[in-house]
């Protein structure tokens, strides 16, 4: 739902085992304008999830290592709003109702026409842009309670998370108003910035403030608070985006980061901007493992790392958004 999604193809991600059902529904996507990827297998679509972004999901429920409730629930970990379309031939009432309640979006029963599939795609997109829409108008002032109190325990447990992430939020903005997002967009990047570090509140003391390097089992706890955070903030409906952005915050554009290896462009958006923000912030901020660096430094480390941990694109226009205001405040000051 970013700006920069404009324009482009839908892109769908089929699963389909069976070679000669793949080729035809492969076929028709294409036809009917649509991007498809095919893959064959559960682990192939694990595998192509974490690699590329999709708009929406195709999956056979019987796969040869595995199944599609399998995939889904997978799936469900982390993207939250995909629709996901389950393919059977089947018509098993159970296996249905045990696909809805893993989060699955629709049916197709084979056989089935395939001149059908755009109405089926088209049904599921406009459901999600509905669904999207009513969140984002729905019970606001409930959200912002529910975020000052998670605020509020945050810094009841390590204040410098908190001012940290108001910091990072700063800049997020500055980010959005580069970017021209709509203000929609604004508010959940905000949203994300702010709260990105709430799963911190599950993290032991010893480790949220030790002043020297972490062993190896601590650094595995710490990683978790991505994953912590996500849940917290995954439990509000309205906020299944911004749970999302917060989980993957801490991966890397190679696909070397955490917590689930995700590549390029598989990572959200909004978590790509993030992750550069708060690197930043981190950097220019005392900390009690690391004293504060001058922005040069912190630009030379950003930019020293794009296109290995970082978005390489958006790691330019940052590092020129900074230039830029600290060009003005000096000449401000001069003045």
């Amino acid at each position: 739902m970013h700006s920069n999604s404009l324009h482009k193809k839908i892109k769908i991600l089929l699963v389909e085992d069976e070679k000669v059902t793949h080729r035809s529904i492969s076929k028709a996507l294409e036809r009917h304008g649509y991007d498809c990827v095919g893959v064959y297998n559960l682990q192939d679509a694990l595998n192509t999830i974490k690699q590329q972004p999709f708009d929406l999901i195709l999956s056979d429920v019987i796969l040869p290592d595995g199944t599609g409730i399998d995939f889904l629930e997978e799936v469900r970990k982390y993207l939250f709003s995909v629709p996901f379309v389950v393919l059977t031939a089947s018509g098993k009432k159970s296996l249905m109702q045990k696909a809805l309640a893993n989060g699955a979006s629709d049916f197709l029963t084979k056989p089935f026409n395939l001149e059908n599939l755009p109405t089926i795609i088209e049904r599921n997109l406009e459901r999600r842009r509905l669904e999207d829409y009513k969140n984002s108008k729905k019970r606001t002032s409930m959200l912002f309670k529910t975020i000052q109190a998670l605020i509020t325990a945050l810094e009841a447990k390590d204040s410098y998370t908190s001012g940290h992430s108001r910091r990072v939020a700063r800049y997020a903005l500055m980010m959005a108003e580069a970017l021209k997002l709509t203000e929609h967009e604004k508010f959940i990047l905000e949203l994300s910035a702010i709260l990105h570090d709430i799963g911190k509140i599950g993290m032991p003391d010893s480790i949220l403030k030790k002043s020297t390097s972490l062993l190896d089992m601590e650094y595995k706890t710490a990683k978790e608070h991505t994953i912590i955070g996500s849940n917290i903030v995954g439990k509000i409906d309205e906020l299944h985006e911004v749970a999302a952005i917060i989980r993957h915050h801490h991966e890397r554009f190679d696909g070397t980061g955490y917590p689930d290896s995700l590549k390029g462009e598989a990572i959200p958006y909004f978590s790509r901007i993030l992750a550069i923000v708060d690197a930043y912030e981190s950097i220019v901020s005392d900390r009690v493992y690391s004293k504060q660096k001058s922005p040069e430094t912190a630009l030379e480390e950003l930019t020293s790392n794009a296109g290995t941990q970082f978005d390489p694109v958006l790691v330019n226009i940052f590092a020129e958004l900074i230039r830029n205001t600290s060009i003005r405040e000096r000449q401000n000051n001069a003045s």
